[in-house]
């Protein structure tokens, strides 16, 4: 990383912070630690590190705001998909922005899995422009000062810390190399696992819709998140709409005995298949998530009904963000 740092000086900081921005696996946090803690013998200064980090941050944050605005829910779909817990990325983000608003992408990039998805989660839902600008250089600068001023006041012990590694050599990068992998391995194959069972279990909605043709009675349960229902504006007919938050306390409004339908928004139908394994351990024999979600089914036609109307999202989001 240091010889990295001399080599190629300020460029490195600036791609690195806007590969990590763009959803790259790039660590850039201890990236600008170690440049800040070794600025005399980098000869870096502080303020250029500050500048470029919030620059190049911003720029990848501004792509995905837009990708947001003009594609929607399949880009936080798409995101959340390539999340080793894609069950909670679509939901978790939700719930979290809208319960904080605008203040979320104050913290957004100290969160795992929410930096990623804040910036298209603003976009998707029009916040204006100028104010995610204004308050992502707020989260930024948070960001990326308290990098600085961590590197900068423990600058001897980063140093320390350098050297002891630089002395084990490549043993220290084999054993954290090995720890790593066997970590995403274990986590790849719970996930491997996972889908498979889901594969065997989930419906499509051809044939759901066949099925409730025939005159099945099936009970169809929509798991999206508060932010994820009223934005779509509409529900599978006939529907009970039940958030995950809430499913142990409300699974007794689903009638026992029938065949169970669900849906949500997260990639895979991965909370749908959760919820579904919770409501057989309570005794329900027949439960299926639907596969493509609402979109899925919105998207070949078949039939839905408008929701509740609700505060605008937007104006809700507002009143939680601070004042700019």
């Amino acid at each position: 990383m240091v010889q990295i740092l001399h080599q190629y000086g300020y460029s490195f900081l600036l791609l690195a912070v806007f590969a990590e921005s763009l959803g790259l696996p790039l660590p850039s946090y201890p990236i600008i630690l170690i440049a800040s803690a070794l600025t005399v013998p980098l000869h870096f200064r502080l303020h250029i590190i500050l500048i470029l980090s919030m620059a190049a941050a911003l720029a990848g944050d501004g792509i995905w705001y837009q990708l947001g605005r003009s594609r929607g829910r399949p880009i936080l779909r798409r995101l959340c998909s390539l999340s080793l817990s894609p069950d909670s990325c679509v939901h978790r983000t939700e719930r979290f922005f809208q319960r904080n608003g605008l203040k979320s992408l104050l913290v957004a990039k100290f969160v795992p899995g929410l930096g990623s998805v804040a910036s298209p989660l603003a976009g998707m839902l029009k916040v204006p422009r100028w104010r995610f600008i204004v308050v992502d250089l707020g989260g930024i600068a948070l960001w990326a000062g308290s990098a600085m001023t961590l590197g900068f006041a423990f600058r001897t012990e980063v140093e320390w810390l350098i050297e002891w590694l630089a002395a084990f050599g490549r043993t220290a990068a084999l054993i954290l190399g090995v720890l790593a992998a066997g970590w995403l391995l274990l986590k790849w194959v719970q996930r491997k696992q996972f889908y498979r069972l889901l594969e065997r279990s989930r419906i499509s909605p051809t044939e759901l819709k066949e099925r409730l043709d025939r005159g099945d009675a099936i009970v169809i349960v929509d798991l999206r998140s508060d932010l994820g229902y009223h934005e779509d504006g509409a529900k599978v007919a006939g529907a009970i709409w039940i958030q995950p938050e809430d499913f142990e306390d409300r699974f007794v409004e689903i009638p026992f005995g029938r065949p169970v339908v669900m849906y949500c928004s997260c990639p895979n139908e991965a909370t749908s298949a959760r919820m579904a394994r919770l409501l057989i351990e309570k005794g329900y024999e027949e439960v299926r998530p639907l596969e493509g979600g609402f979109d899925g089914w919105a998207e070949l036609g078949y039939p839905t009904e408008p929701v509740a109307a609700s505060a605008p999202l937007v104006t809700a989001i507002a009143a939680a963000s601070p004042s700019t």
